[in-house]
């Protein structure tokens, strides 16, 4: 009898394990990405871009991974990366560390029940948690932002001292964050 409710003890251990590990999987796997873009911009019009001349992430492997992945969405949606005057610049920053504040982007107008019609919506500042990459595209010619993805949890919270195993640790969540950032850039400006 002892060796029975031995068996079963184990049984539901490794049960426990198998489902905990499981939903640990599924945690880490439920990355959260957003994008939003100006719906007047001339996103058709867009056929180059570059990045923006500073690095968006410390790690210099985990910045080249950004930028090759970026490069890849863009470049899939029929745009080419030059050297200089492009359509679009790229900047993107990568929260590894201490949180980051930056400055809200509006793509539009809020209805304000106060009002009568719409009225424009201001500037406000948001955090950027740790473990998060903000990618911006500006419209070269007006420099004003046009499309802004964000993707959660896409970083290492804690970067280690081994920048080559830290590029590999995050490698899938950036990829993956990456190009569901860009399943919602617009061809032609408009929502589909």
């Amino acid at each position: 009898m002892k060796s029975l409710t031995t068996m079963i003890w184990k049984l539901f251990v490794a049960g426990f394990v198998v489902l905990a590990g499981a939903f640990i999987t599924s945690q880490a796997q439920a990355q959260k990405t957003t994008a939003k873009f100006d719906q007047n911009a001339p996103f058709s019009s867009y056929k180059t871009f570059m990045f923006s001349e500073k690095n968006g992430a410390r790690n210099p492997f985990v910045n080249e991974m950004i930028m090759a992945a970026i490069e890849r969405e863009l470049v899939a949606r029929g745009l080419t990366r030059v050297d200089a005057n492009p359509d679009l610049r790229i900047a993107y920053m990568a929260a590894s560390g201490p949180n980051l504040r930056v400055a809200e982007t509006s793509f539009g107008y809020n209805v304000n029940l106060a009002y009568e019609g719409l009225v424009p919506t201001g500037t406000a500042m948001w955090d950027v948690t740790t473990g998060t990459l903000v990618i911006d595209l500006y419209d070269n010619k007006s420099d004003r932002v046009v499309f802004r993805g964000t993707a959660k949890e896409a970083l290492q919270r804690a970067p280690g001292p081994d920048p080559i195993a830290d590029a590999k640790v995050v490698s899938k969540t950036v990829n993956k964050g990456i190009a569901k950032i860009f399943k919602k850039y617009p061809a032609t400006g408009k929502s589909k």
